[in-house]
């Protein structure tokens, strides 16, 4: 397909800018929309945005704006780059100039990001008949180093892509293989959700590094902090996720095999695998507990497989020790905003219904 299409990133973040960037350096008309005016203001005064390292070259943007109707209007795919806690608020943001045939993807979308999406849709009366879908990750490693300007410290050689309702899977991710042939479909959403490994590693890694985290020690999150210690309690977590992805009839690859279909390392344990991932040598150990690897991964991650794993009746107890040490090192209740059964509509759900829903985006009559 031709790279007349017009393309939307809604978020103007690490991964937001660079894939506006990667997309205009690919010849595309390109819409970046962010909140923050010095960001928009600089792209826009540029023209558009500079890659570095694994991509060098330089973006154009034909229009950055802090506008969502001028953003999302006429646009045939529009990108939701965000954090996931930002989801419901960027679709609230957009219900109102949604038209029919648009495709809306979640890059990526956390776990259970385009149902949340979609009932916040259907909460705010929007009529639209897009596509909606979501990835299990972000293409890119990346960073902002200035706005308009980032880093690029590797691409993944796979991304899982799933569409609302199934039927438009190999549809859509035929569109979007015009610009990233890295792109691969799946069954549902289901797939992607459980395949999103960040609440795996994460939360429990940051954790465990409190230590480093709250000195004045310069460190490397998955170098220095991925010790083997961690990296065995992380493959307990991994196996809870598995487990409950069975029970779904999922075949999952684990946390380490990822590395290899992704990354191309080949390790013989998690903990070796992380550490010595090329991609992952630069990039720097926070220096706060209040990070999204926290605030982000806990509630929109962690949370949805700890319900699908009571939904089935199979013990989470490493996640569930993560989540409850999560907020009492925050001193912060992450539960509010928590993509849980009854948030996204779905409380009393059973495993066949469930199952229905995430491949059509519909509920069976008296199920819930």
């Amino acid at each position: 397909m031709e790279n007349t299409l017009k393309w939307t990133i809604i978020g103007g973040g690490n991964g937001g800018q660079t894939t506006a960037g990667h997309l205009g350096m690919m010849g595309f008309d390109v819409t970046l929309y962010d909140i923050f005016e010095q960001t928009v203001d600089r792209i826009n005064a540029q023209g558009g945005i500079h890659l570095e390292d694994a991509l060098n070259g330089f973006g154009k943007v034909t229009c950055a704006t802090t506008d969502m109707g001028k953003a999302v209007t006429g646009a045939d795919v529009i990108f939701v780059t965000v954090p996931a806690t930002a989801h419901v608020n960027v679709a609230k943001a957009c219900a109102p100039y949604l038209k029919d045939g648009q495709i809306v993807i979640l890059n990526p979308a956390a776990t259970f990001g385009s149902l949340a999406f979609l009932k916040t849709l259907e909460d705010e009366g929007c009529t639209a008949n897009v596509v909606l879908g979501e990835t299990n990750t972000l293409l890119y490693g990346c960073r902002i180093i200035e706005p308009g300007r980032t880093q690029v410290f590797g691409l993944k050689n796979r991304i899982l892509t799933a569409i609302l309702p199934a039927t438009e899977t190999e549809r859509v991710v035929g569109v979007l293989q015009t610009a990233f042939p890295q792109f691969e479909p799946c069954e549902s959403v289901l797939v992607t959700s459980f395949d999103n490994t960040n609440p795996i590693l994460h939360p429990a890694t940051t954790i465990f590094n409190a230590g480093k985290i709250e000195s004045a020690d310069e460190w490397r999150f998955y170098v220095d902090g991925f010790t083997p210690s961690i990296g065995r309690y992380v493959e307990q977590m991994d196996e809870e996720r598995m487990a409950i992805g069975r029970m779904f009839g999922l075949n999952l690859l684990s946390c380490r095999e990822q590395m290899e279909v992704e990354y191309n390392v080949f390790e013989d344990t998690l903990a070796n695998a992380v550490s010595k991932n090329p991609v992952y040598q630069d990039i720097k150990g926070q220096k706060t507990l209040d990070t999204r690897y926290l605030t982000e991964d806990i509630p929109m991650g962690l949370v949805p497989f700890i319900e699908l794993g009571k939904m089935l009746g199979l013990p989470t107890t490493h996640m569930e020790s993560v989540v409850a040490m999560g907020q009492l090192l925050l001193g912060k209740d992450l539960m509010a905003e928590a993509r849980t059964l009854a948030s996204l509509g779905l409380e009393g759900m059973g495993k066949d219904a469930f199952l229905e829903f995430v491949r059509t985006g519909r509920k069976a009559c008296g199920e819930i």
